[in-house]
């Protein structure tokens, strides 16, 4: 029986899974093209090595990223407050149920593994969502509070959904939910 023909979405989709699973290091072709139901050879045909897959994950989070959860902070016709609520709603979603979510982070850990262009495709996609945070931010405060209370945000993000997975608490996702709504509203 032939196996099920995946489209590109599909592939980098269960790449994703097996990255977020094992890390970089721990994840192998092998894995990867067994987890998409094709030969090795195969799959080095449409990818020429893990590297380079991981490029193509990371660029299809980035774009999922940019369109699912960043570009609320840009609608024109929405409050910051209203935009946040969106935007927060949307990252537990994607950070709890969804496929992409945590692979970032889970791969950020490992920058030693990783060579320089993956690093900065990693560092991109975290300069975005901090650039994103900033577009709440610049309505309420002045340039400087904006840029600094952007970058907090990311980072505690960070760190509420490691503790949010690890307990399995929404103490974490609430209590950042209630500092950034205060900073909005001030």
């Amino acid at each position: 029986m032939r196996p099920q023909k995946l489209t590109p979405e599909q592939i980098l989709n269960l790449c994703a899974l097996q990255f977020k699973a094992h890390g970089y290091a721990g994840t192998s072709m092998d894995m990867l093209a067994k987890a998409c139901g094709l030969s090795k050879a195969a799959f080095y045909y449409y990818y020429p090595n893990k590297e380079a897959l991981l490029l193509k994950v990371l660029e299809h989070t980035h774009l999922y990223l940019k369109e699912y959860l960043f570009a609320i902070a840009y609608a024109e016709d929405i409050n910051p407050v209203d935009e946040f609520n969106q935007m927060h709603e949307r990252a537990v979603q994607f950070f709890s149920y969804e496929i992409k979510g945590c692979l970032v982070g889970i791969l950020s850990l490992e920058s030693f593994n990783i060579s320089n262009e993956v690093e900065q495709k990693i560092r991109e996609i975290f300069q975005d969502w901090q650039q994103t945070f900033y577009q709440l931010f610049r309505h309420q405060l002045d340039e400087d509070s904006a840029q600094i209370l952007a970058k907090i945000s990311v980072a505690d993000y960070e760190g509420v959904i490691l503790m949010y997975r690890l307990n399995n608490d929404t103490f974490y996702l609430d209590q950042i939910k209630i500092r950034i709504l205060q900073a909005l509203q001030s």
